[in-house]
This record gives C-alpha cells, sequence and structure tokens, in this order.
C-alpha cells in the first residue's frame, strides 16, 4: 500500500481521475458544419464576399479596397520601421562619438599631466607596477655567452614614423583611455 495520500505515487490513474481527465481535457469530436467554412469568392481579408475581387499569384482572393488598405498599411509600418532603426543608429553613432571624445580628452589631460611631470592617479592602479622598457625598445636578454642581443652599444637608432604607425598608436591611446573610463565608472 502507497504511503501517499493525494495517490501522486503510483504511475497509474484511478477511475475517477480517468473520468476527471476527459471532462476536462475532451475527448469529444465535433464536426465541422457548413457554417464554419467560408463562400466561395470570399475575401480572405474582412471575411466577406469579395467586391470587386483581386487575387494574388498563390490564388488567394481580396477586395480591391482590403487589399490597397493592407498594403498601405504594411508600407506605413515599414517606414516607422525604418525610421526607428535610424533614430537607433544615430543614437549609436553620437553616444560613440560622445565616448571617442571623452576618451580623446582623458589622453590629452593625461599628456598634459605628464608633459607637467605630475603623476596620472587612477583607481585600480597599484604602487608595485612592473618595471617597464621604454617604447621601441625590446626587454634585455644575454644569451648564452654574456653579450646582449639588443642594439650594440654606440649604435644609434633609426626612428621611423608612417601615417599607419600614427593611426595604430593614436587607436591604442584611445583604447587605453576607454579602458581607463570603463574601471572608473
Amino acid at each position: 500500500m502507497a504511503h501517499s495520500k493525494r495517490n501522486t505515487s503510483r504511475p497509474i490513474f484511478t477511475s475517477h481521475e480517468r473520468a476527471m481527465a476527459r471532462a476536462a481535457w475532451g475527448s469529444s469530436t465535433a464536426r465541422l458544419s457548413r457554417d464554419s467554412f467560408l463562400p466561395f469568392a470570399s475575401c480572405w481579408l474582412c471575411l466577406e464576399p469579395a467586391i470587386d475581387p483581386v487575387a494574388c499569384l498563390h490564388g488567394d482572393i481580396f477586395c480591391r479596397e482590403c487589399a490597397l488598405s493592407n498594403i498601405l498599411a504594411q508600407k506605413k509600418e515599414i517606414k516607422r520601421a525604418e525610421k526607428a532603426r535610424e533614430q537607433e543608429d544615430r543614437a549609436a553613432q553620437e553616444d560613440k562619438a560622445r565616448r571617442d571624445a571623452e576618451a580623446q580628452e582623458r589622453a590629452i589631460r593625461e599628456f598634459e599631466l605628464t608633459q607637467a611631470g605630475l603623476s596620472i592617479k587612477r583607481g585600480n592602479t597599484s604602487s608595485g607596477r612592473e618595471k617597464t622598457e621604454p617604447p621601441g625598445r625590446e626587454p634585455s636578454s644575454e644569451n648564452g655567452s654574456g653579450q646582449q642581443s639588443g642594439p650594440k652599444t654606440g649604435e644609434k637608432r633609426k626612428f621611423s614614423l608612417d601615417p599607419d604607425e600614427v593611426a595604430r598608436i593614436a587607436e591604442e591611446e584611445r583604447a587605453k583611455a576607454r579602458r581607463a573610463i570603463d574601471d572608473e565608472k
């Protein structure tokens, strides 16, 4: 004998439960009468007999007035959706331009502080930074004979700056400024 009070532990239904299920879910079938079908040549939009009927390529029949009003409504909806999309695009472009301007302003401010000899304070930087090499130099490493594999002593490095390099450096600085702004927020 099961210990459950609500008869949920057995995988079968009692006759009373089966009767309740039949009443609730309805296993009876209904015949579709003549009133359930549309009369021949009825408009698919207004469901009335078509007045001045027109047909599409698939054979659907519409009233001329219903078809034209439906097409106009669809065109209005498409125009509304396009305007909404354009407004979203404009808002996204303005937001991106604002963020870029903010990042550029921050980079300029940091540059001016650095040139003035002041330190740049950020919220998430730590005092124990790793030692970094100046830009353009690779970390010095000694090969097996005890000599450095970097530039030779007394030899000048050539400095070349092309427009691609300037654009890349500017983009890196903007990205760095954006990250700093995001970290502060």
